[in-house]
């Protein structure tokens, strides 16, 4: 009799956990952003706080580094060095949600502007996305 009760509260634990696994919604990706756009968002995204908080904590030097460096790339057109300046910029613990949401969005922008000048035979853009891959 035991016995039977602990197989049948297992079998109704296996049971719940599978339903409540299978429940789980892919997200849809990130909406790119315009890549002509994003400098400017990348300012506006990045601008400090009048009066930082515990909520956002002031940015440090690297990330404006990282930040400047992305904005003269992308500025530029320079989709390789905009990659591994969002890449590294991505890896950050103390951006906010919506820093980290922007940087995603921007990299996958700067990607598909890769992925075309490979697509037209730019090797520079291809050993960028090769190097992305390689790296990932």
């Amino acid at each position: 009799m035991k016995i039977r009760f602990i197989r049948s509260l297992n079998l109704a634990c296996t049971l719940a956990l599978l339903s409540f696994s299978a429940c789980s919604k892919e997200e849809a990706p990130p909406k790119p952003v315009a890549i002509e756009e994003a400098p400017a968002n990348l300012d506006e995204v990045f601008k400090e706080p009048a009066t930082a908080s515990a909520a956002q904590p002031r940015q440090d030097s690297r990330v404006k580094e990282l930040v400047s460096d992305a904005r003269a790339a992308l500025s530029g057109k320079d989709y390789s060095k905009a990659m591994f300046a969002l890449q590294s910029l991505s890896t950050r613990s103390d951006l906010t949600d919506s820093q980290r949401d922007f940087v995603t969005r921007a990299m996958f922008s700067v990607h598909q502007a890769l992925e075309e000048q490979a697509g037209r035979g730019d090797k520079a853009a291809q050993d960028a996305l090769d190097l992305r891959r390689a790296t990932k």
